[in-house]
């Protein structure tokens, strides 16, 4: 799967592009918001810049290379400032799992729905055909952020385990990307 040759994306006033080493120290920041550390569930439980960039330069750089994962950042168009992350895993077949968060300054602007439908082009260009989502039950803005961006809501909670590794309670959602292909 070719992910890094559709990036970047521009979706309205957003990017979605490659995460940079001039990007580390605005996304471990980010990481240590209360929002971010209580739905987030990111894999590591603390953040550095130099975390950061070694991800960057390893398991981000192997994962954009093989079409496994891809974590990407959320950017203002114009300015190129970091806003958040958006990240593709879990890819089979057919469909891949998308995850996000952004940074505190950056929310209640649409640029997590913008995001995700950069995201649902991306995943209609290298041929998938849904992407899904999870977020906890509690988490409105997450819930409110996936359904303007076109996912609907399959099923009631259900407990999984997250990428953090935790086992909790969630709500998972999808989106059709069929009908965003691009040539």
């Amino acid at each position: 799967m070719t992910i890094a040759i559709h990036l970047p994306l521009r979706s309205a006033d957003i990017v979605v592009r490659r995460l940079r080493h001039d990007d580390a120290e605005d996304f471990a920041l980010g990481t240590e918001d209360a929002a971010v550390r209580e739905y987030g569930h990111l894999p590591l439980s603390d953040y550095t810049p130099e975390i950061v960039r070694d991800q960057i330069d390893g398991v981000i750089a192997e994962g954009l290379a093989d079409g496994s994962l891809a974590v990407l950042a959320i950017a203002e168009r114009d300015s190129d400032r970091f806003l958040g992350s958006l990240v593709l895993f879990d890819f089979r077949e057919d469909r891949a799992e998308v995850g996000f968060w952004l940074a505190k300054t950056a929310r209640g602007r649409g640029a997590a729905a913008k995001a995700l439908d950069a995201a649902a082009a991306l995943a209609a260009k290298t041929g998938l055909d849904l992407l899904e989502a999870r977020t906890s039950p509690q988490n409105t803005a997450s819930r409110r952020v996936l359904e303007t961006a076109g996912f609907r809501q399959r099923g009631g909670v259900s407990e999984q385990r997250t990428p953090s590794g935790s086992v909790v309670p969630v709500l998972t959602f999808e989106r059709p990307v069929a009908a965003s292909r691009e040539g």
